[in-house]
């Protein structure tokens, strides 16, 4: 989608065609201007009218006509939106105001409603030339004198004695009017049940009337359901594309004026009669979401963009991947709406698609790609284990969709060189593991130490996989590699072929191999098999440095105490990674230890 923005006096700036991704998880310190920016594409749906008069011409790529905020990517304006507020919320309405049934308060605005309705057989036959305040002071003289009518003295009822008709119930009654093409004193119970507008920020019991108003609009008003599947329907399949463990049951009540309840079936267990009350805060979010999704459609066919603002604020990080699916299956790949979400959570971030991140520079005023590692690290304010704990979702989810063993690495480019390497290396055969990225050396450390923790460890989550993490020879490495408490068996004492350390169950540290390379061998080996430990600077990187011209672009010359000197490796990790892919197989020969390793920790612990 192509968005484009407009100075708002605020922190937001003017902007034009920024090319966003269908799916936008957008995330910014607070302050930053995210529920400022969807704010001002909801509230400017239809152009931004304050521009029509001013000059464009400045504007790159636009012509001086009508600006939208929001394109397609082929330039079709899109202004169906709809905001949702946090918390899946459509108003800033808190849960507490609807302590008694939904039902309940429906009926009494009915009471309230109803004999106004019958009252307006007294100036049905007028015509008010759409004049609402005219219609509004006629009708309540007539009640006045419909009433006086009554008495015996009617002197002695004052004008004031008698309920005045508001203009916004005279408005409801004419909406629902137009809606049920009948005249305002024929409105029914039924009818108001029908064209309630329901609250979306009190599902549970809104989903029973969500249902009903269907079915009783299947038998008063049967042509408004042409076309349009049953939200019982809807739901299911939602359900079933998110895998939720719950299914929703619905049989129609035989008294009209009152709801059955929507019962949920545990499709794990078989239980039935499942309440809403007695699901986690994470399952009704879920729910909620679905709730917001039916609503957002009309007559079945959803809005072309869709904002949310903070739906996870209440989500427990468990379920997280569940709503993120919803969200990415059901909206943005089947019913092809355009959505953009701002979160605060890490839980969001570590799970989304990596392409989806974005963050909202208050300096700028829009929004800028950002990475997902900065991310997350932003968002948990560098505290290791609030790091950890969102950081290992998104790793527990790779994991559980892979049958492989897993290596760890400290970084998303040591992933793609090992990746790259085993290619050159080894060409078409099939890579035995799967590799998984970390944030850094300290986060890998931190969760292989972490790893035999109930519930969460990823040795008690995945005790079937061999985990092992690999570390660059340096200060960081060697110090998260040597753990001796949870990681005793030393099982391998040659730095050529890989320092080993394991818990003697299903988890192993390396350190890189050492190459027999005189300029990378003193970056490590001070005599023979002794290293400098925790003083050494082997990164992966290192291993490349004898690769023509790769030294005097990615490294820099350092002395070192008692003589001599070293090259340290300086450079754009990402970009030295990219270019490694033009290399010859030949330039990769030191990876053969570390491969030749890995492979046989796999084959010893499987045979």
């Amino acid at each position: 989608m192509i968005v484009n923005i407009i100075n708002n006096g605020r922190i937001l700036k003017d902007s034009f065609n920024i090319l966003l991704p269908d799916l936008t998880i957008l995330t910014g310190e607070n302050g930053s201007g995210k529920t400022q920016l969807l704010m001002s594409i909801i509230e400017n749906s239809h152009g931004y009218w304050e521009l029509q008069n001013t000059t464009t011409s400045n504007i790159p790529n636009t012509n001086p006509q009508l600006i939208y905020p929001v394109l397609s990517n082929d330039g079709r304006e899109l202004k169906d939106i709809i905001y949702s507020f946090p918390g899946l919320k459509t108003a800033e309405i808190e849960h507490h105001q609807y302590q008694k049934p939904l039902i309940q308060d429906i009926k009494e605005q009915w009471n309230i409603l109803n004999p106004i309705s019958k009252s307006y057989i007294l100036i049905k036959d007028q015509t008010f030339d759409n004049d609402i305040n005219k219609e509004l002071m006629i009708l309540n003289q007539s009640i006045v004198n419909f009433a006086k009518s009554l008495t015996t003295d009617n002197t002695r009822l004052s004008d004031s004695q008698v309920k005045k008709v508001s203009e916004h119930q005279l408005k409801q009654l004419k909406k629902i009017s137009i809606q049920s093409n009948k005249s305002i004193e024929n409105l029914t119970f039924i009818d108001f049940i029908i064209f309630y507008d329901l609250p979306t920020n009190i599902f549970s019991s809104a989903l029973d009337l969500l249902f009903h108003q269907f079915h009783l609009k299947q038998k008063y008003y049967k042509e408004l359901t042409i076309n349009t599947p049953p939200p019982w329907v809807v739901f299911y399949n939602i359900l079933e594309k998110a895998n939720f463990k719950y299914r929703a049951e619905y049989i129609p009540s035989e008294n009209e004026e009152f709801p059955s309840p929507v019962n949920l079936i545990d499709k794990e267990n078989g239980m039935s009669n499942v309440y809403f009350e007695t699901l986690s805060s994470g399952e009704k979010t879920i729910m909620a979401l679905i709730f917001v999704l039916y609503h957002s459609s009309s007559n079945g066919k959803f809005p072309e963009v869709i904002l949310f603002d903070e739906p996870d604020a209440h989500l427990h990080p468990s379920l997280t991947q569940l709503f993120l699916s919803v969200i990415e299956k059901v909206l943005v790949e089947e019913q092809k709406v355009k959505v953009m979400l701002t979160t605060h959570s890490p839980s969001t971030i570590a799970l989304a698609p990596d392409d989806s991140i974005y963050r909202m520079d208050r300096t700028l005023g829009y929004p800028v790609k950002e990475n997902k590692n900065t991310a997350i690290q932003s968002l948990s304010n560098g505290l290791a284990s609030v790091t950890i704990e969102y950081g290992n979702l998104g790793i527990s989810y790779n994991l559980q969709n892979t049958t492989k063993h897993i290596v760890f690495t400290e970084g998303i480019t040591d992933k793609i060189i090992l990746e790259i390497a085993w290619k050159k290396l080894y060409n078409n055969k099939e890579m035995p593991f799967f590799i998984q990225d970390s944030f850094s050396a300290s986060f890998l450390g931190n969760m292989f130490n972490q790893g035999d923790q109930d519930p969460d460890g990823i040795f008690i989550q995945f005790p079937e996989k061999i985990k092992i993490a690999l570390f660059d020879f340096d200060q960081a490495g060697y110090s998260n590699w040597n753990r001796e408490k949870k990681f005793p068996s030393l099982e391998e004492t040659d730095p050529t072929r890989c320092l080993v350390r394991s818990n003697k169950k299903n988890g192993y540290l390396l350190l890189l191999p050492v190459p027999d390379d005189d300029e990378i061998k003193k970056l490590v080996i001070k005599n023979k098999n002794e290293t400098f430990e925790d003083k050494s600077n082997l990164t992966i990187e290192s291993l490349f440095l004898n690769v023509p011209l790769f030294k005097e672009t990615y490294f820099i010359k350092e002395s070192v105490l008692g003589g001599g000197s070293i090259y340290l490796f300086k450079g754009d990790k990402r970009k030295f990674a990219k270019n490694l892919t033009n290399l010859a197989p030949s330039y990769f020969k030191e990876f053969h230890p570390l491969f030749a390793k890995i492979e046989y920790i796999i084959n010893q612990k499987t045979d």
